[in-house]
């Protein structure tokens, strides 16, 4: 369940009960001038989200308070639990507040575990911690930012009562259309159906999309656009074309479309940034062959194109061109391809030839394929 949020009397932070809520709520809830909550909990690996929370939360706290008499305290990873306690309850004669932000606390760090669980140290450390969190006086907020929390913690289960915990997850490509919409709308302009498609393209191949860069290439695309309020797929191609994702993505593209010179002026050129670049390079090829592979797989089996792009959680626009792309490619020969990769994969310890073995295979796979 991504979303739980807790309306009452028209304040999503008002009241002590359970208040989970995902990040987007949450800082729409702050710039709609909500009451501010005196202690939220932020966690998850997204830091672009994070970062909006926290220069949200310093710029309500302090509205209209001069930077130099504004009370902030921050700890990070270590918290000396004394000099918590003290920040929390000094009373702010300058500012009327005080804002503590708590970064990556190491006592929270679920990965941080002996092979018998927790040790009483920490349980002592984790009351302390979760007793001083649970007294925070109304001209304090607190903010703890933390990558994982343990939900099974007796922190979380008595904390999730009394604060805002905010979850800051990171959006797969597949959903990252709304985001975008959103990112240009700030600007006062659009995406074409095209251009989004792209850029969701692009990040296919990530984990988790890095939103902190692409808010960063998004305005770089506002400068470049200037009075212009549709942003083309060409727009995106200039200006998205040095990103890492994007020279995979190219490479990707040649190989779907059959550009055999391309694919190799492509390969040649990661060729020369060294060895070290081999692997992302195989498994970009990969990633590529794999999902022609499915994409065929299911145009085999009958199914729709609005199934497959449901199915392989991509954009429909994508799913259209790689429809096209399948045909030219025979199921078999596609698999084939995949076991090649594997084993150059598996020898890639040998060193050598593996640049050279990669050129073959695609060659070999190129000459399979029909018109």
């Amino acid at each position: 369940m991504r979303v739980i949020v807790i309306v009452i009397r028209g304040n999503i932070f008002k009241g002590a009960c359970i208040m989970v809520i995902n990040a987007d709520k949450f800082i729409s809830a702050l710039n709609s001038n909500e009451k501010i909550p005196n202690l939220t909990i932020a966690w998850g690996d997204e830091s672009y989200y994070k970062d909006i929370i926290m220069s949200t939360l310093t710029g309500k706290v302090f509205a209209g308070v001069p930077e130099q008499d504004r009370s902030i305290v921050t700890f990070e990873q270590e918290v000396d639990f004394s000099a918590l306690r003290e920040g929390i309850n000094t009373y702010p004669f300058f500012s009327g507040k005080n804002l503590i932000i708590i970064k990556e606390p190491e006592l929270l760090d679920k990965e941080k575990k002996n092979a018998e669980g927790i040790s009483d140290k920490r349980k002592n450390e984790l009351q302390e911690f979760t007793e001083i969190l649970s007294d925070v006086p109304e001209y304090t907020h607190v903010i703890c930012l933390c990558g994982k929390i343990d939900k099974r913690l007796v922190f979380y289960k008595t904390i999730s009562k009394i604060a805002v915990v905010v979850e800051c997850t990171s959006i797969k490509s597949y959903s990252l259309k709304p985001w975008l919409d959103e990112q240009a709308a700030s600007f006062g302009c659009r995406f074409e159906y095209q251009a989004a498609a792209l850029i969701m393209e692009y990040m296919s191949i990530a984990d988790s999309v890095p939103l902190l860069l692409l808010q960063g290439e998004i305005e770089k695309l506002a400068l470049y656009a200037g009075d212009r309020k549709i942003w083309t797929a060409q727009d995106v191609a200039e200006i998205f074309s040095q990103l890492p994702e994007v020279s995979g993505f190219a490479l990707g593209n040649a190989i779907s479309e059959r550009k055999i010179s391309k694919v190799l002026e492509l390969l040649a050129i990661e060729r020369k940034k060294g060895s070290g670049n081999f692997i992302p390079v195989l498994f970009r090829v990969g990633f590529e062959i794999r999902r022609l592979c499915k994409v065929r797989e299911l145009i085999d089996a009958g199914e729709r194109k609005d199934m497959i792009a449901a199915i392989l959680k991509m954009h429909p626009y994508a799913v259209q061109l790689m429809i096209a792309t399948c045909q030219h490619f025979p199921l078999q020969a596609l698999k084939h391809c995949l076991v090649q990769l594997a084993q150059i994969n598996m020898d890639m310890r040998k060193g050598g030839r593996q640049w050279v073995c990669l050129e073959e295979t695609l060659l070999e796979l190129f000459a399979t394929t029909v018109k």
